[in-house]
């Protein structure tokens, strides 16, 4: 672990966090108009400050949890936070990996086939390569990796703004002028936020680095900021051309098409499907971490980067076929369903018990 502040506070826990959660809550564009823009210019604007303060309060209870009890693994993690009900949380949590494995899989075939016209198997394939190559050099090599995709998607994010504004025919000053200020988006961005932090615990090995309490709430915030960037861009974006852009699909690939050139689009793209194998790597090496610890417990020695590195194999493949299986699509029309569930056995129990851990401890 790197010794730096910068490195332990700001950047690693904010590169981890968002690398995972961009794939699933950006990607299309499709999620931030349904949670944040479809309100309106003023009423997105509160739903992505909402969104931004609910990611801040979970990461750092979250965070200063794991500090606290040394519980960098979603199984110390949620003994914690249960108690003896802390299997509840791996078996959702091992529905949600399998099912976040399987649409992780198949979008990348997706990307590569629709952009690129490859066959949708060599974006899998290629998925599979990254995420075994990655868990085998371990968690060190993930972080800083994670770094390079944030850093080159905030570059293309600044580069879209500029086309799109310079593209746009609308001024976006007259759509803030011209369409009401609604205050009902904080539902939205609330339950974006909630059911998106769901995937959490498994991602706890990014505040290794964090000493103290200070620089846990440091490091919630900066990570909290990260996530919702792509968002505020994106919302800014999509005001140039309110209300009409709600009917579209895909808002996102609909305007960067419109007035970006060809290069920007594929580059994005390109940058997504980084991303998109980062959700996996991500969420694995969470899993990982609770192998490791398990075994270490059992027999003193943590798993070899062999083993990592087919762990993340196989439970790539076993979900790949489970989607192909239809037992995916089946989970998947419980997935309103399994969200509650993290509800209930995460985001409640650490806005109460987590909240009363963190309250009664000063250290």
């Amino acid at each position: 672990m790197p010794d730096r502040y910068v490195m332990r506070v700001l950047l690693i826990p904010a590169s981890v966090f968002l690398s995972v959660i961009f794939g699933g809550s950006y990607g299309s564009g499709r999620e931030v108009m349904e949670f944040i823009s479809q309100y309106g210019p003023v009423g997105g604007l509160i739903s992505v400050l909402v969104t931004f303060l609910t990611y801040w309060v979970i990461l750092f209870l979250s965070f200063e949890i794991a500090r606290l009890f040394r519980a960098y693994e979603y199984h110390a993690f949620t003994q914690r936070l249960l108690g003896r009900l802390w299997w509840l949380y791996e078996v959702v949590i091992l529905v949600g990996l399998v099912i976040a494995l399987a649409v992780v899989g198949t979008v990348a075939g997706a990307v590569t086939h629709d952009t690129f016209g490859v066959p949708a198997w060599s974006g899998t394939v290629l998925l599979l390569v990254v995420v075994i190559a990655l868990t085998y050099f371990g968690r060190e090599l993930i972080e800083r990796s994670m770094m390079l995709s944030i850093s080159a998607l905030f570059l293309i994010l600044i580069a879209m703004l500029y086309f799109v504004f310079a593209g746009s025919e609308t001024d976006i000053g007259s759509a803030f002028a011209i369409h009401a200020v609604t205050y009902e988006g904080w539902k939205g961005a609330l339950t974006y936020a909630v059911v998106g932090t769901g995937f959490l615990p498994l991602l706890l090995y990014c505040a290794r680095g964090l000493r103290t309490r200070a620089e846990c709430l440091v490091a919630s915030g900066v990570a909290g900021l990260a996530a919702v960037i792509p968002a505020l861009a994106f919302h800014l974006i999509f005001m140039t051309e309110f209300p009409g852009i709600k009917e579209q699909a895909l808002p996102t690939y609909y305007l960067f098409e419109k007035v970006s050139p060809a290069w920007a689009l594929n580059l994005y793209i390109v940058i997504l499907f980084v991303l998109i194998c980062q959700t996996g790597v991500g969420v694995l090496q969470g899993f990982i971490e609770r192998l490791d610890a398990w075994r270490e417990s059992r027999f003193g020695a943590p798993m070899t980067p062999i083993g990592h590195g087919l762990t993340a194999g196989f439970m790539v493949l076993a979900s790949l076929l489970l989607g192909g299986m239809g037992v995916v699509a089946l989970i998947l029309r419980g997935y309103t369903l399994l969200s509650i569930c993290f509800v209930v056995v995460f985001t409640v129990p650490l806005l109460t018990r987590g909240l009363w851990l963190v309250a009664r401890d000063k250290t």
